[in-house]
């Protein structure tokens, strides 16, 4: 799992709380290892894509907080009393799409067979 001290040091994160960190990251740690196709499952800590993978659960943590944080809601107005909802459906391309920037020329997104 990545540490907070990452999240905040090196990737120069503000937006999550210590508090929340550990589940909010595990819950990107665990998307990504799913587009991966469970390449992250043994430790990657060490891999020499290190360095993108930490990058990527942070920008996923960030937006799965987001999302969370937000319970949907775009806008909200009170003068007439408005409220705009996002499709939830949403966060998952553009969490797949933050996965893509930092891993897409790796390999590791790849879904076909690695050796025959």
């Amino acid at each position: 799992m990545l540490k907070y001290s990452y999240y905040i040091g090196t990737y120069g994160g503000t937006d999550i709380s210590e508090n929340e960190w550990n589940r909010v990251s595990q819950k990107a740690e665990q998307r990504l290892n799913s587009y991966t196709f469970g390449r992250l499952s043994s430790p990657w800590n060490d891999s020499e894509w290190s360095e993108r993978i930490s990058c990527a659960i942070c920008e996923m943590s960030e937006l799965i907080y987001a999302a969370e944080k937000s319970a949907g809601k775009v806008s909200e107005n009170n003068d007439g009393y408005s409220v705009s909802y996002t499709d939830k459906s949403l966060l998952e391309p553009s969490l797949y799409n933050i996965a893509c920037v930092y891993l897409g020329d790796t390999g590791l997104l790849y879904a076909g067979v690695e050796e025959c």
